[in-house]
């Protein structure tokens, strides 16, 4: 984040003990597991996580927060602290766990990092965001293609509200805990993410048209009457309220049925700093 942007973790420091400890119980760290904190500040989180974690990353671009930190970590041999925008940060090749108050100036990129590639070692995540982010990423459909690609993987809840007397000065906004864990069993590959996106970029292009229009350009109608059965749907209703179930379903159907020439094209990333 560059010094001329408002730096938000820096307004909006989290102050509540026992909301740390509830954050830090709900992301089930053990002395085995490396734990990312992004916009660490002055190390809220940072060190009751040190306490419970084998390796806490700590992650901050204020100058004046770094040498805080440092200062306070002498001796904790457990800590790092790196001085870095997250968003330029690499992330740990093995598994690795997040738990964090992170800067809402830059919430989107930030999700994008962690879940956009479901081949990471990203396991769990508790993150504190804006309340409206979290019933955006958590809506039930979702509309949105990327979200939809991270719940193939991830499961994402939205945990409780959190309310601004919890922050030092309080935020203008509710804020939410967000709890990310990754799915077990999921029902698309890994390996197929970005296919994935093809595909629910193209069919969520207009979320309201009819399920049978929408995909009339990947499927034949013979192919499209055996996927209403499949999936239980109506061949008019809207697209965009198909069920998580229901997208991971069509995408195996489009991989074993359709020719590849068919199968959409993985849009092109637009860099989003919101």
């Amino acid at each position: 984040m560059s010094k001329n942007k408002i730096n938000f973790s820096a307004q909006h420091l989290l102050i509540n003990k026992r909301l740390v400890g509830e954050l830090i119980e709900m992301a089930q760290i053990s002395r085995k597991d490396t734990v990312l904190d992004i916009g660490a500040g002055v190390g809220a989180i940072t060190f009751p996580l040190s306490e419970k974690a084998g390796t806490v990353v700590a992650i901050e671009n204020d100058s004046a927060y770094i040498s805080k930190l440092l200062r306070k970590t002498e001796g904790k041999k457990n800590i790092r602290v790196k001085s870095i925008d997250f968003l330029q940060y690499n992330l740990p090749t093995g598994s690795f766990s997040v738990v964090a108050n992170i800067p809402y100036s830059i919430t989107t990129p930030i999700f994008v990092k962690l879940l956009d590639q479901p081949n990471s070692g990203l396991q769990r995540a508790v993150i504190i965001v804006e309340k409206g982010a979290a019933k955006r990423f958590t809506a039930v459909p979702t509309i949105n293609p990327r979200i939809l690609k991270w719940r193939m993987w991830y499961d994402i809840r939205l945990v409780r509200a959190v309310s601004p007397s919890h922050f030092s000065p309080p935020p203008s906004v509710d804020s939410a805990i967000l709890l990310v864990t990754r799915k077990q069993r999921p029902l698309v590959s890994p390996n197929h993410h970005a296919k994935f996106m093809g595909l629910a970029a193209y069919g969520l292009q207009f979320p309201q048209m009819p399920f049978f229009a929408a995909l009339a350009g990947i499927f034949t109608a013979p192919q499209i009457t055996r996927l209403v059965r499949l999936l239980s749907v109506d061949r008019n209703q809207p697209i965009g309220s198909l069920s998580e179930q229901q997208w991971g379903e069509l995408f195996l159907a489009m991989l074993q049925h359709v020719d590849p020439v068919r199968w959409p094209r993985v849009p092109k990333r637009k860099k989003q700093r919101r």
